[in-house]
């Protein structure tokens, strides 16, 4: 048997029983299908891998190149050692599998052609199933993903409203006392306005420590602090931001000193604080929209500020 189809089977069993048990665990749909899809991908494949067949061979090659390129993305945001090993173990299996010196299953000379058994349709059969589940419902997680949309500007929401030749009525500025909607991104202060605004406001600072270079702080603001309902929830709230290498004064703070003051040893780490700078609560790591609402709500709440939820 070729040293790849054996690699490939050792892989795709592991890769998708831990990947696809992960998926299943979660609490969204749409992940819960990619997890089972996965979990009978994976054992599929091993399978028609151990038992030489040609599509196994093809769509093993396929799917590891699939698996690679998603990794590398989760990599490349999140810097994950599990998501780099999947990446050079779906490579290696890719490679392996396409080249016909360690890919192609060896057949005996004497041996006619290979019908195909009912078994072999039946993992075949399973496994393109399994394949087009994971990709529908990798779809399916997108399109359930809060989109922001940008609103036309007043003006022209006015003239598309506005009878033709009618005389253009000059709008008056929405009172301040009304709800305004959600802004486009997080106010976010430095540490010493935030702090000064938290005290007298009676208010919590919400204060994220982060490092330019930080893949994971990007995807947590891309994802987390432009969700919707993060924004709005932010906004009982003194959202504070620290570059934890910088060494500008910034209202006689340096990110550097707060870093150091507050421990933060990884990057994105999330220090909930009242006004006076005293650490009430923190997060390392990132948090998706869901986990964040969460958490914060529960340390607003358990804070017993003004900012509590009525």
């Amino acid at each position: 048997m070729p040293f790849g189809s054996v690699f490939g089977a050792i892989v795709f069993g592991i890769l998708g029983s831990v990947l696809g048990t992960r998926l299943i665990g979660s609490e969204e749909t749409p992940l819960k299908v990619k997890g089972i899809c996965l979990l009978v991908l994976g054992l599929t494949v091993a399978a028609g891998l151990l038992t030489k067949k040609a599509w196994a061979r093809w769509l093993g090659a396929f799917s590891a190149i699939w698996f690679a390129g998603s990794a590398a993305s989760i990599y490349l945001e999140q810097s994950s050692v599990f998501a780099l090993t999947v990446v050079l173990a779906a490579g290696a299996v890719a490679l392996l599998l396409i080249v016909p010196a360690t890919g192609r299953p060896v057949r005996e000379p004497s041996a006619g052609p290979d019908a195909p058994s009912t078994a072999s349709r039946v993992l075949l059969g399973a496994a393109s199933v399994a394949l087009l589940g994971f990709l529908g419902a990798s779809a399916w997680a997108v399109a359930r993903q809060p989109v922001a949309h940008t609103a036309a500007p007043a003006d022209v929401r006015e003239a598309d409203a506005r009878p033709a030749g009618a005389p253009k009525v000059e709008s008056r500025p929405t009172s301040p006392n009304k709800e305004a909607a959600p802004e486009a991104s997080v106010a976010w202060h430095d540490f010493a306005d935030g702090l000064k605004r938290a005290k007298q406001g009676r208010k919590l600072v919400v204060a994220d420590f982060y490092a330019t270079w930080c893949g994971p702080c990007k995807m947590m603001e891309r994802r987390t602090f432009h969700d919707p309902r993060v924004m709005t929830r932010l906004r009982d709230v003194i959202p504070v931001r620290v570059d934890a290498e910088e060494t500008t004064d910034r209202g006689g703070v340096v990110g550097v000193d707060l870093a150091t003051r507050y421990a933060i040893e990884a990057y994105p780490t999330i220090v909930v604080v009242d006004g006076d700078g005293h650490e009430l609560a923190r997060n390392t790591g990132v948090m998706m929209p869901d986990e964040f609402l969460a958490w914060i709500d529960a340390v607003i709440e358990r804070a017993g500020t003004a900012v509590a939820r009525s």
